[in-house]
């Protein structure tokens, strides 16, 4: 598909702008996420143009489907990613992963742009490695290479090793919230700890594997869709939501459900920018 969800000439340009990032590189279990971004642009086509929740139609203020990011190496894919942020200034951008180090390139594009915001993590794992396999760009670093600049923000981890465990307790800056103590009493107290601005982003993994099979590592105990959407509602009521990305999806079987509802998470994410706004 050429355009998001199909749509006429007039509305492929405007707020939004969705970038697909191609990108998966020595994944932790299983792989595939480099085709997650087309076949969640090929599920928008069904996607309704109103969204009931929210009471608007985002597509009204436009949406950009760029050219996929397709690399291979982890530095060329934060140099590239980052480069093509910096166009955007005045945009809303959603970006489409990959595995969850696309995350990387994103806030280093924004760090341009901005001059200083937190980050929030959706996220089953901790993802706050040193290095793995070789690598300290790698999608199970993504958290602590993102905390080393910004207040950070974990919501929905169920799964960690022990070193992870004690750099994250050690760290002023970064805050969890687990998926098994998890409210929205928590989320509300947590986020006057954090910077206006902020980066949101949402690995698919964080939602239970009964909505969610198609993706790397699914956790079980994982965020139903309702309870992801309240996350994000109370996070743009009360923050400034500058760009988000989505990662992690692994189409591979019976995925057709999984891709229209993370296309619809898509349109959510623009409903919810639109209503902050009004």
């Amino acid at each position: 598909m050429k355009y998001w969800m199909n749509l006429p000439k007039e509305y492929q340009t405007g707020k939004f702008v969705i970038l697909p990032i191609e990108y998966e590189k020595d994944l932790t279990f299983g792989t595939g996420t480099i085709n997650g971004p087309k076949e969640i642009i090929k599920a928008s086509q069904h996607l309704e143009y109103y969204d009931e929740q929210f009471d608007c139609e985002p597509f009204e203020k436009g949406i950009e489907l760029l050219e996929p990011v397709k690399v291979n190496e982890a530095e060329e894919m934060i140099e590239k990613v980052s480069k093509e942020i910096k166009k955007h200034q005045d945009k809303f951008v959603i970006g489409l992963g990959g595995d969850h180090s696309v995350t990387i390139g994103l806030v280093k594009g924004l760090e341009e742009l901005h001059d200083d915001f937190s980050v929030i993590i959706l996220d089953a794992h901790a993802d706050f490695r040193d290095s793995w396999n070789g690598s300290s760009l790698n999608h199970a670093c993504t958290a602590k290479q993102v905390s080393k600049n910004h207040d950070l923000a974990l919501l929905g981890v169920r799964s960690m090793d022990i070193d992870e465990k004690k750099q994250i307790e050690n760290a002023e800056n970064v805050h969890l919230l687990n998926a098994y103590s998890f409210n929205l009493t928590k989320l509300k107290e947590l986020l006057p700890k954090l910077k206006d601005k902020v980066y949101l982003s949402i690995d698919v993994d964080v939602f239970d594997p009964s909505f969610i099979r198609n993706t790397g590592t699914p956790e079980p105990g994982g965020f139903t869709w309702n309870q992801v959407i309240a996350i994000l509602k109370t996070i743009f009521e009360n923050k400034e939501v500058i760009a988000t990305d989505i990662v992690e999806f692994s189409p591979k079987e019976n995925f057709q459900a999984e891709a229209y509802a993370l296309a619809k998470l898509v349109y959510k994410l623009m409903a919810m920018k639109i209503k902050k706004e009004k």
